[in-house]
C-alpha cells in the first residue's frame, strides 16, 4: 500500500479532524487520537471517502515507546509518509503566577517533545525518500499573546524557531518545514462563548469574522502540496488579520 499518506496527530476532535476529513480524498490519511472514541468518531466520518484510506490509531505522543512503535508500524505498511502535520496539543490555561514547573513540563512535552519524537521516527525515511513536508500547527498567540496562555503561547512560539533551524538541516534531501498559525477559528469552544462577548471578538478582526475550519484545512493543504514547493522555514498566520 505504497501510496502518498499524511500522519496527523491529534486528528480525534476539533481542528485535527477537520483535517483528516478535508484532506481526504486528495491524500490518504493516517491519524492519531488520545481516545478510542474520538479515533472511532473521527473514522466514522472520514470514511465516506472511498478513493482513499484513512487510519485511526490510539496514541498518547508523550509515550515516547508507543510513538516509536506505531511509527515503524506505519513505515512497514505504508512507506515513507508524504507529509506530517503535527496538530496535537494542550492549552493547560491559568494566570502565569498560578502555574508551576509541572504545568510547564506538560504543556511542553505533547506540544513540543512528542513532535520531536514523531520527526526523530520518521524523518529518516523522509530523508531517503528525497522529498516531503511538514507542517507545525502553531498559534496566533505564538505572535499576538494572550493573558493566561503563557506556557501554551511558549510551545507554539518554539515551533516557529523549531521549523526555521529544520528547514535548514532538511531542506538538502527536499523536504520542507513550515508552520500554520490559525487564529480565532469558530468551533465547539467558540460556540460556547457568550453571544456579546463574541461579537466583541469578531470586532477585533478586520475581516469581522471567526476563520473556518475549511479555512484552516485550505492553508494545510496547500502547505503540503506542490504549491508550496519553495517555501520552508516561515510561519502562515491564518487570523483575519488580528495579529496585524
Amino acid at each position: 500500500m505504497m501510496q502518498k499518506w499524511v500522519l496527523i496527530t491529534g486528528g480525534s476532535r476539533g481542528i485535527g479532524r477537520a483535517l483528516v476529513t478535508g484532506l481526504l480524498p486528495q491524500w490518504n490519511v493516517a491519524f492519531t487520537g488520545r481516545r478510542e472514541e474520538g479515533v472511532a468518531q473521527t473514522l466514522a466520518q472520514a470514511q465516506a471517502h472511498t478513493d482513499a484510506w484513512v487510519r485511526g490509531y490510539c496514541c498518547d505522543g508523550k509515550d515516547e515507546q508507543r510513538v516509536e512503535e506505531l511509527a515503524q508500524a506505519m513505515l512497514d505498511e505504508f512507506g515513507p509518509p508524504g507529509a506530517i502535520i503535527h496538530n496535537a496539543g494542550i492549552a493547560r490555561d491559568a494566570l502565569h503566577i498560578h502555574q508551576d514547573a509541572d504545568v510547564w513540563r506538560d504543556v511542553l512535552d505533547n506540544n513540543l517533545i512528542a513532535m520531536v519524537s514523531w520527526n526523530k521516527a520518521l524523518l529518516p525515511a523522509m530523508m531517503t525518500q528525497g522529498e516531503g513536508a511538514i507542517v507545525m500547527m502553531s498559534s496566533v498567540t505564538a505572535v499576538k499573546g494572550n493573558s493566561g496562555q503563557t506556557a501554551y503561547a511558549a510551545s507554539k512560539a518554539a515551533m516557529m524557531g523549531v521549523a526555521r533551524s529544520l528547514a535548514r538541516e532538511v531542506g538538502r534531501f527536499g523536504i520542507r518545514v513550515n508552520c500554520l498559525a490559525p487564529g480565532l477559528i469558530e468551533s465547539d469552544m467558540t460556540a460556547a462563548i457568550p453571544q456579546t462577548k463574541l461579537k466583541a471578538m469578531r470586532q477585533e478582526i478586520p475581516l469581522r469574522r471567526l476563520g473556518q475550519m475549511q479555512d484552516v484545512v485550505d492553508t494545510a493543504a496547500f502547505l503540503i502540496n506542490d504549491g508550496s514547493r519553495y517555501l520552508t522555514g516561515q510561519t502562515l498566520v491564518l487570523d483575519g488579520g488580528l495579529s496585524a
